[in-house]
């Protein structure tokens, strides 16, 4: 197939990014025309530019070429390998075909025999950048040479000044070599060509921790984690490189004098003394006693000492103040009431529960405690769920210093949110209408963890379609709210999502205005 173009006013209309003389033309006529694996034949005549492309071969060979791909993803290199013999002996003139074939012997370990194909394939084609990587790939890691490593990285350089890829590989041999300035120099400029590659990220995080910038360290292997689509070597790492880094930022113990400084602005802002306490009884990681609900001249913050990273436990319950008092000021803050009535409409649906534990021979008292732990437990995540996104927002975007805090104390937090709803041993004896409810909130705080962090624990709750859809839509809803610091617009969540659920009737929310505050608060 032959296309001829005049090269004129109307060839840089349908071509705009057309520039310079005829070399300029033909490589970017030669780049629009290549068809996979298969270059055209671009070239200057007079005012003419034709190019000439082997449709034949790309008929007869295309499909083979794609199979031997699908091959090789799936790993399956003896039957791709065939093929590519097959497509060599027709078309020896083909780079890529080489090329492959020198990345399967690579993944083989037979290094010497990959140097030989890509040379192959370099004869052929010696601007093939993916061929120029991988030399310089088995030279590096394999042979241990670096400068003849080099050499092919900047030839790949030369062949593709925006080859980020060949860019972060001369930045990761020269770390390798212990050239850490030098090593800098190239990985920030990969970065500036693409924001989006993890690998690059990850490197610059493993720099920071060795110049002990373990702010900068966490931030870039966070975002090399948040880059990563897949669960593969890059990602395990870069996750155990986060939790590494974020444990030596908290052992330091800095974020204590932040969460002190934010705890004397809210006794100002509130009027009342605020305490921390240690509390190893609490039911929760940590819980937070209005002064007022407790016949107090003081706020109480309990925490408890065995969670890790406990200056976000501290500071997300001040956060949760400070919701309070921005609402006060509007008259906007709304109780949590639960009342008997409440809790004996919630033990009414536990009733074909409550008959399988009797069956089981379980006293009347534990199965009372049972269900009132059930009943508390179910309106903690309907009051909490939707005020903590808001909560652990604020704390991610206005005190960045404590992220690695906020991290690990997530990570907990929803590993044991994971463990209530799928331990086999609490689903066998737990109402399924109520767990399945329950594992929609914990849901929400994964999904909010993962957008926060690239740490993806959804799929471990193997949750039915239905309840990843709801918890999709609530979090989907939370975003629309989010944006704006409307005091108390929370509140407006936490119903609509127990309405929703049919969780409703187990609570009532209320204008604190004018009423007792003995009510039970979550």
């Amino acid at each position: 197939m032959q296309i001829v173009h005049k090269i004129d006013d109307f060839l840089f209309t349908i071509f705009p990014d057309l520039m310079g003389g005829g070399d300029q033309i033909i490589s970017k006529l030669e780049k629009y025309y290549t068809y996979g694996p298969y270059k055209p034949k671009v070239s200057i005549n007079n005012d003419c530019v034709t190019i000439e492309i082997d449709t034949p071969t790309i008929l007869s060979q295309e499909t083979d070429y794609r199979k031997t791909v699908a091959l090789c993803e799936k790993g399956k290199y003896s039957e791709a390998k065939k093929l590519l013999d097959d497509l060599i002996k027709k078309n020896p003139t083909n780079s890529e075909y080489h090329r492959i074939y020198g990345q399967i012997l690579s993944d083989e370990g037979a290094q010497g025999e990959a140097i030989n194909s890509l040379i192959d394939a370099l004869r052929w084609d010696s601007k093939n950048g993916w061929a120029l990587i991988m030399m310089g790939n088995i030279f590096a890691k394999y042979k241990h040479d670096v400068p003849t490593a080099m050499k092919y990285y900047n030839q790949a350089l030369k062949a593709n000044p925006n080859d980020n890829i060949a860019i972060n590989n001369i930045g990761a041999n020269l770390m390798q070599q212990g050239k850490i300035e030098e090593a800098k120099k190239y990985f920030y400029e990969a970065i500036k060509i693409n924001r989006d590659y993890p690998n690059t990220h990850f490197a610059l995080g493993m720099i920071a921790e060795m110049e002990n910038d373990l702010r900068s360290a966490f931030s870039s292997t966070i975002e090399a984690i948040k880059l990563n689509k897949n669960k593969d070597v890059l990602y395990q790492n870069s996750v155990r490189q986060a939790f590494e880094i974020a444990k030596r930022i908290v052992q330091k113990g800095d974020g204590e004098k932040i969460v002190k400084e934010y705890l004397h602005k809210l006794e100002f802002e509130g009027g009342a003394e605020i305490t921390l306490i240690e509390d190893t009884e609490i039911l929760t990681a940590a819980k937070f006693e209005l002064d007022e609900n407790y016949n107090r001249k003081k706020h109480v913050i309990r925490y408890n000492p065995n969670y890790p990273a406990g200056e976000h436990l501290m500071m997300h319950e001040l956060v949760h103040l400070e919701l309070i008092i921005e609402a006060r000021k509007d008259n906007l803050n709304l109780l949590f009431i639960s009342t008997q009535e409440h809790k004996a409409t919630f033990v009414k649906g536990l009733e074909s529960t409550i008959n399988k534990l009797k069956k089981m021979g379980i006293s009347e008292d534990a199965i009372a405690n049972y269900c009132s732990s059930l009943f508390e437990g179910m309106n903690r995540q309907i009051y909490n769920t939707p005020i903590d996104l808001f909560i652990e927002n604020l704390i991610y975007n206005e005190y960045a210093e404590l992220r690695p805090y906020q991290f690990l104390s997530l990570f907990t937090l929803i590993q044991e949110g994971l463990k209530a709803v799928t331990d086999k041993k609490i689903v066998d004896h737990s109402p399924k209408d109520i767990l399945s409810k329950s594992k929609v909130y914990n849901i929400i705080n994964a999904i909010q963890f993962k957008e926060l962090y690239g740490v993806d624990l959804i799929k471990d709750f193997y949750a039915s379609p239905t309840e990843l859809k709801q918890a999709l839509g609530f979090y989907d809803e939370y975003v629309q709210y989010k944006t704006d610091r409307i005091p108390a617009k929370e509140y407006k969540l936490v119903l609509r999502w127990a309405k929703e659920l049919k969780l409703d009737k187990y609570f009532g929310l209320v204008n604190e205005k004018g009423i007792s505050h003995q009510a039970n608060r979550y």
